[in-house]
C-alpha cells in the first residue's frame, strides 16, 4: 500500500511539475484598482487551486462545527425524553412472569 502511494505521488509530482514547464507564460491580472505583477500562468493556477481549496475548507469546518453543536443538543434532548419515559414508566415487578413460572405456580395450588 505505501508503494502504490509512493507510485501515486510521485507521478502527481511529474505531472505538476510537467504542466509548470509547459505554461511558463507570464501573465497578470487585472483587479479595479490593483494589477499583479507579471507571473508564470502555472503559479497564478496553483494559486487560484489552493485558495479554492482554502475556501473550501474552512466551510466545511464551519459546517462541522454546526453539525457538532447539533448532535450535541439533540444528544442532551434525548437523555432528557429517555429519563422522562422511565420515570413515566410503571415500575415493573421483581418476579418474572414467564410461561413456566404460572405453570409452576398453578401446580403447587393444585
Amino acid at each position: 500500500m505505501i508503494i502504490l502511494r509512493l507510485f501515486i505521488g510521485l507521478a502527481l509530482i511529474f505531472l505538476l511539475v510537467a504542466f509548470a514547464i509547459r505554461n511558463m507564460a507570464p501573465v497578470h491580472l487585472d483587479f479595479y484598482f490593483y494589477k499583479t505583477p507579471d507571473v508564470p500562468l502555472f503559479v497564478m493556477l496553483y494559486l487560484s487551486i489552493l485558495l479554492g481549496v482554502a475556501v473550501a475548507w474552512v466551510l466545511v469546518i464551519g459546517e462541522q462545527f454546526r453539525m457538532r453543536v447539533q448532535l450535541k443538543r439533540k444528544e442532551k434532548k434525548i437523555k432528557e425524553l429517555e429519563e422522562r419515559l422511565k420515570s413515566l414508566q410503571p415500575e415493573e415487578p421483581a418476579e418474572e412472569t414467564t410461561a413456566e413460572a404460572k405453570e409452576a405456580e398453578d401446580a403447587a395450588a393444585s
